[in-house]
C-alpha cells in the first residue's frame, strides 16, 4: 500500500450515531477483504466476451444447421456501442471469388455507389447477404464488418464507425425498418459520408417501408443464380486453382450429380454455398468415392435421432467425451478441450485392474489430432475472442455444424444416466479451475442443460454451485442462471431464484451469488428497479457481497460498450461522494468504483487531428475505459474526477486508488495523448487544495520511481498541468 495521504488518519474515526453516541464505522468490517477487491486487469471484459461467445455457439438458428457461419460479434476498438463481426482475409477472398452474380447485379451496384445506405429485400433463399458483401466490396470497401442484428441504428455515430469501411446488418425486421424515418436516414447518411463508409441493410420481402423518402433507398434483390453454379464456384475456390481439375471431376460423379439434385432442389443460395464447402471439406479429407457419403453422413446430424445413433456408435468412450467436451468448450484451445475431455473419461471409466489397464506396455501410441477431430466432426478455427492483453488466442476447436453442440449435450443430459451422475462434478471443476475462460463455457453449459429440467440444474448444479466458498463458482452459478433465464426460457424461475437468494436470511456466499446475477434482475425488472435492489445489497456488511456488487457494477460498465456506464457511474457518486446513505455503501462505492478503474480495458477512438507520439507508430495501445471515457464526455470526465477525489482522501479506500493511478500512469507512459488525458483528468480532481497536495505527491513518486513504479514522463505531465493551475490560483 502507499503512504498515507497528507492528513490522513491510519484509524478510522467512529461518527456520531442518531443517539449523539459515537458508533463503530461499518468500514472497518471491510478492511480485511479489501486487499481481494482489485480490479484484475481486462477480465470482465474477457468474461463478457467469452460469455457471448459460449452462448452464440449453443445457440440454434435454422440457417445454422448445415454448414453456414456463426459470428460472434465485438466491440471494435475505440468504438462507443457498436457491435460487429469483420470479416476475416479468407471470408474476402470468397467474397471476390466464389461469388455468382444473379442477373442485375451490376445495376444494383451502380445503386449502391451513390448512395451511403442501401436496403436489400427479396425472398428467402436470394443470397441477399453475399450479394451485400460483394457489393460493398466492388464500390470500394476493402474492410467489411457484419453487424449485430440486434443493433440499434438510431445509435450509431461516426464515432463508432472505421473510416472507408463497408457494413451489413442482415436480418432487418419490421420494428427497426419503422424507425429508420427520412429523419435518421439522414443523419445516419451524413455519419457514414463522413467516414467513407456504407451500410447495405438485408430484409426479407415482408419488410415495409411506408415513407416514399426511405422507399427510395430499397433494392428488390432478384432471384438467385443457379444452385449448381454456386457449388461450383465455391468448390473451386475452396480446392484451389492447382485442384481445379479434381474438382470438375468431383461434380461431374453420379452419385454427387445425384447428391446435388436432392439437396439443391427448393433451396436457395445460401443451401448451395453450404453444400460447395461441404464438398470441398469433405474432398479435403477423404477420396472422391468417399465424398458423397461423407457429406450425407455430416447432413445426417441435423435430427436428434440421428445425433443420437451417431453418439451411441462412435468407436470408443475417448471419441464420446471428446464430442461432450467440444460441445461444451468449444471455442478453447483443442489442448484444453482435449485434457478436459480426457478428464471426463477418467470419470467415466471403469476402475484400473490388472483385467483392465489402460494401456498395456508397448502399445503404439494412437489417436493423432486430427483423427480425433475428424471422427467427431470437429476442425480447428481462427478464435474470434480477444485475450484480456488484447491479443489474439489462435486457433480454438469447434464442431463443423454449429447447431451441433447444442444438441449434443441437451441429449446426453437426457439420454445418459452415467454422464447425468458426473456431469456436474466435471462442469463444478471446470469452472472452478484455473483458466476464467473455461469457467465462463462450463457455465454456460449448465444454462443450457436448464432448458428441459430447471427443476433438476437448480438442485444439482445452481445452488451447490451458488453456496460454494469460491467466488469464480458463485459467477459461474450466476452466468449460468442468467443464460437459463434469457436463453432456456426460465426467466420467472430464474428471477425467483435470485430473490431467495438475496434474502436477508441468506448466507453471505448466497447473497453475493444474487448480487452477481443483477443482469437477472435487469431483464425482468427494468434498470430503476435493479438498482434499488442492488442499492440493498450494498448495505449488507460482508466482504463476498462487497465485491460480488464489484464485479457487477464493473460488469456494468462495461456491457454494450459502455452504453450504460453513466448509469452506473452516477449511482457510484450517490453512494461514494454525496455520503447521503450511509458509511457503509459509501465504502462499498469506493472499492466498487476502484475495481472498475483497475479492470476495464478500452482502445482510445482516432482523433480528428493526429497527436504527437514518442516513437514510430505502433498498434493500437490499451487504455483504462474510464480514462477514456473522460476524452468523450466531459459530464462523465466530472463525475470520475469527483470519484477519484473521494477516493484518493478516503481512509478507507486510499491506498487502492494510489496502486491504480499508478498502474493508469505506467500504462499510458509511452503514450503521449494518453498522458495528456490523465493530467487533463487529474488537473479537474486536484480541485481542492488537500486533494492537489495527494495528486502532486503521486506523480513525485512516478517521476522518482518509488518503490520501483515509475512512471516519469507521466508524472512530469500531471505536474505541468498542476503547476500552471497554482500559477494561474
Amino acid at each position: 500500500m502507499s503512504e498515507e495521504p497528507p492528513g490522513a488518519a491510519g484509524h478510522v474515526a467512529a461518527e456520531p450515531g442518531l443517539d449523539g453516541h459515537c458508533a463503530p464505522d461499518p468500514r472497518q468490517g471491510l478492511r480485511e477483504g479489501m486487499s481481494a477487491l482489485r480490479g484484475v486487469r481486462g477480465a470482465s471484459g474477457e468474461r463478457l466476451d467469452v460469455e457471448r461467445d459460449a452462448v452464440s455457439g449453443l445457440r440454434v438458428s435454422a440457417g445454422q444447421v448445415f454448414g453456414g457461419d456463426s459470428y460472434v460479434f465485438n466491440m471494435a476498438p475505440g468504438a462507443a456501442g457498436l457491435r460487429s463481426y469483420r470479416l476475416t482475409a479468407e471470408e474476402l477472398d470468397e467474397v471476390q471469388e466464389a461469388f455468382v452474380a444473379p442477373d442485375g447485379f451490376d445495376s444494383l451496384v451502380r445503386g449502391m455507389r451513390i448512395r451511403s445506405v442501401t436496403v436489400l429485400r427479396g425472398r428467402p433463399g436470394t443470397g441477399k447477404e453475399a450479394v451485400a458483401r460483394t457489393g460493398l466490396h466492388r464500390t470500394g470497401h476493402r474492410t467489411l464488418h457484419l453487424l449485430d442484428p440486434d443493433t440499434d441504428l438510431t445509435r450509431v455515430g461516426r464515432a463508432d464507425l472505421q473510416r472507408g469501411a463497408g457494413y451489413v446488418l442482415a436480418g432487418l425486421t419490421q420494428r427497426a425498418a419503422d424507425a429508420l424515418t427520412p429523419f435518421e436516414l439522414s443523419r445516419l447518411d451524413a455519419e457514414l459520408r463522413a467516414c467513407d463508409c456504407r451500410l447495405v441493410l438485408t430484409a426479407t420481402v415482408g419488410v415495409q417501408f411506408a415513407d416514399p423518402r426511405v422507399q427510395q433507398h430499397v433494392v428488390e434483390v432478384p432471384g438467385p443464380s443457379a444452385g449448381e453454379r454456386i457449388v461450383a464456384a465455391h468448390v473451386a475456390w475452396r480446392l484451389g486453382v492447382a485442384a481445379a481439375a479434381r474438382g470438375r471431376r468431383l461434380l461431374a460423379r453420379r452419385d454427387v450429380r445425384e447428391l446435388l439434385r436432392e439437396e439443391l432442389q427448393g433451396g436457395g443460395a445460401g443451401a448451395a454455398a453450404d453444400l460447395g464447402r461441404a464438398l470441398a471439406e469433405a474432398a479435403d479429407a477423404v477420396a472422391d468415392d468417399q465424398v458423397a457419403g461423407r457429406v450425407r453422413e455430416r447432413k445426417a446430424l441435423q435430427g436428434e435421432r440421428a445425433v443420437a445413433h451417431w453418439l451411441q456408435h462412435m468407436d470408443n468412450l475417448p471419441q464420446q467425451c471428446l464430442a461432450i467436451g467440444i460441445a461444451a468448450f468449444g471455442g478453447e484451445a483443442y489442448e484444453i478441450v482435449a485434457s478436459l475431455a480426457r478428464d471426463l473419461e477418467e470419470r467415466l471409466q471403469v476402475a484400473e485392474s490388472p483385467d483392465n489397464p489402460v494401456r498395456a506396455r508397448g502399445v503404439r501410441l494412437m489417436g493423432t489430432r486430427t483423427a480425433r477431430l475428424d471422427a467427431v466432426h470437429g476442425t480447428l478455427v481462427d478464435s474470434e475472442v480477444a485475450t484480456r492483453h488484447g491479443g489474439a488466442r489462435g486457433k480454438v476447436v469447434r464442431f463443423r455444424d454449429p447447431g451441433l453442440a447444442v444438441k449434443v449435450l441437451e441429449h446426453i443430459w437426457s439420454e445418459y444416466d452415467e454422464i447425468r451422475e458426473v456431469l456436474p462434478g466435471w462442469l463444478r471443476d471446470s469452472a472452478a479451475g484455473v483458466l476464467p475462460t473455461v469457467g465462463v463455457r462450463a457455465a454456460v453449459a449448465a444454462g443450457v442443460l436448464a432448458r428441459h429440467g430447471f427443476e433438476t440444474v437448480r438442485a444439482r448444479i445452481l445452488q451447490p454451485w451458488a453456496a460454494d466458498k469460491d467466488a469464480e463458482l458463485r459467477d459461474a452459478a450466476a452466468i449460468a442462471l442468467g443464460v437459463a433465464a434469457k436463453e432456456s426460457g426460465h426467466a420467472a424461475a430464474a428471477y425467483n431464484l435470485v430473490v431467495a437468494w438475496s434474502a436477508d436470511s441468506a448466507s453471505a456466499e448466497l447473497q453475493a451469488t444474487a448480487a452477481r446475477a443483477w443482469r437477472v434482475v435487469f431483464e425482468h425488472d427494468g434498470d430503476e428497479q435493479a438498482w434499488a435492489w442492488l442499492h440493498h445489497l450494498a448495505g449488507i456488511e460482508k466482504v463476498p457481497v462487497v465485491e460480488a456488487l464489484c464485479r457487477s457494477l464493473t460488469e456494468y460498465m462495461a456491457l454494450d460498450g459502455g452504453r450504460y456506464r453513466s448509469d452506473a457511474l452516477d449511482l457510484l457518486d450517490q453512494w461514494a461522494v454525496t455520503g447521503m446513505h450511509g458509511t457503509l455503501r459509501r465504502a462499498v462505492g469506493e472499492l466498487a468504483f476502484l475495481y472498475a478503474a483497475g479492470d476495464l480495458m478500452d482502445s482510445p477512438r482516432k482523433p480528428a487531428v493526429p497527436h504527437a507520439t514518442d516513437g514510430p507508430a505502433t498498434t493500437p495501445r490499451l487504455w483504462p475505459a474510464l480514462l477514456t471515457a473522460t476524452e468523450r464526455d466531459a459530464a462523465q470526465r466530472a463525475e470520475i474526477a469527483a470519484l477519484w477525489r473521494q477516493t484518493v482522501n478516503s481512509a478507507v479506500s486510499y491506498g487502492v486508488a494510489h496502486e491504480v493511478l499508478t498502474d493508469w500512469a505506467a500504462l499510458v507512459e509511452t503514450d503521449a495523448r494518453g498522458r495528456a488525458a490523465l493530467a487533463a483528468l487529474l488537473d479537474v480532481t486536484a480541485a481542492d487544495r488537500r486533494t492537489e497536495l495527494i495528486v502532486r505527491h503521486l506523480a513525485e513518486s512516478w517521476v522518482s520511481g518509488t518503490d520501483g513504479r515509475g512512471a516519469p514522463r507521466s508524472g512530469h505531465h500531471v505536474l505541468t498541468h498542476l503547476d500552471g493551475k497554482s500559477g494561474t490560483s
